[in-house]
């Protein structure tokens, strides 16, 4: 099997490459507009759009809306919170799972972008996905067509010689490790004449996304899902710092997460003794971003909560695996800038792996880089964020 591997990828991407040919075939004319249409493609995960946000902003002053119209072409996990942000005026929801496969909705939704009559695309991620971001530049038909020289994390030598071709310029990026932050800032330079900065990422929060029902006066949350279950430290773990937590403060603690994760909140209420309510499943991104900006912390395993934390300024602690150690995390230091935004890990020679585990594991069992974060550790970060007084 390891052997036909990249043969199948072949084939898998010459067979999409066919579809979205004949997807793409005798489209009827594009519509007229009467500003000039900007595409911008994001479709990555919540952490991915949060921290994409600070250079995100900018593109509205580069296209002023009395001259351009900004269409966002956006993954439908983080549209609900892109539909309250200013920086565009129209988004396209991608179901990014159905849109990766040889469907109505996938052929459908290529031509409806190539009758927008696009002038401009622009695709600032940088580790690009051939059969997402680059197939979409690819439907724009546009003018301009620009995206990140980018890396090679999900794309192989023949996918990339493909998608290269799809585009009138791709930015420059650097052959030295950056942290996203950083990446979008290289983008961005690039793309316009001045160099710019990377800031952490900044939210606002609107009262009108508040949770009417929430009434306690101070409280902490729990984030306690993964995009993969070896991500996820233990709730053991998690219920010990809960434990510690009411013990010093009083606080209750809210589960929050998606719909998938309510299990994983009512397995961790079964084993604690400290007061938690269940809130997974039921926030909308929005929502989520009112309700960390009201909590006094947030612990979390590393994934888009933390982000949005950070934004809207709570205090936060990520237990950090080292798959992707140093390029979502740990934030690198910003001159004049602070974060509260605190990663504990434990750093191990495997670390930079791509999640691809050197190590077996069980089913449902975390990878060493988690598993072996104790609680003294996170509960030494948090004794100081309760210490040194919050919000």
């Amino acid at each position: 099997m390891t052997l036909l591997k990249p043969f199948l990828i072949i084939i898998k991407s010459f067979l999409f490459y066919l579809f979205d040919s004949l997807a793409l075939w005798k489209v009827p004319s594009p519509q007229l507009n009467e500003l000039e249409l900007v595409f911008l493609i994001r479709q990555d995960a919540i952490g991915d759009f949060v921290m994409w946000l600070d250079t995100a902003k900018e593109y509205r002053n580069i296209f002023p809306p009395d001259k351009y119209k900004i269409v966002l072409a956006g993954n439908k996990i983080w549209c609900d919170l892109a539909e309250e942000l200013p920086y565009w005026d129209e988004i396209l929801m991608v179901d990014v799972k159905q849109f990766k496969t040889f469907s109505r909705y996938r052929w459908d939704f290529l031509r409806k972008v190539r009758n927008l009559g696009v002038q401009i695309s622009i695709q600032p991620t940088f580790s690009r996905e051939f059969y997402h971001g680059d197939a979409l530049v690819r439907a724009s038909g546009a003018l301009w067509k620009v995206s990140s020289a980018g890396d090679m994390a999900n794309r192989n030598w023949l996918k990339k010689f493909i998608a290269d071709s799809w585009h009138t310029e791709l930015i420059l990026a650097s052959t030295e490790p950056l942290t996203e932050l950083e990446r979008n800032a290289e983008f961005f330079s690039g793309f316009q004449p001045k160099k710019y900065l990377p800031s952490y990422p900044k939210m606002e929060v609107s009262e009108s996304w508040e949770i009417q029902e929430l009434n306690l006066e101070k409280f902490y949350v729990l984030s306690l899902g993964a995009d993969k279950s070896y991500r996820e430290w233990p709730l053991t773990s998690y219920a010990e710092i809960a434990e510690l937590i009411y013990e010093k403060t009083g606080w209750p603690g809210l589960i929050c997460g998606t719909e998938k994760e309510e299990n994983i909140g009512t397995q961790i209420q079964k084993i604690c003794d400290a007061p938690l309510e269940n809130y997974a499943g039921r926030t909308t991104l929005p929502e989520l971003a009112w309700l960390l900006s009201k909590s006094q912390l947030l612990i979390c395993n590393e994934t888009g909560s933390a982000h949005t934390a950070a934004a809207v300024g709570t205090p936060t602690v990520c237990i950090l695996g080292g798959g992707h150690f140093e390029r979502f995390m740990p934030y690198p230091d910003l001159p004049g800038q602070s974060s509260k935004l605190k990663a504990v890990y434990r750093k191990m020679p495997c670390y930079g792996c791509n999640w691809e585990c050197v190590y077996p594991l069980k089913d449902d069992e975390a990878a060493p880089c988690i598993s072996n974060i104790s609680v003294d550790a996170v509960w030494k970060e948090v004794e100081k964020i309760i210490e040194n007084g919050v919000n």
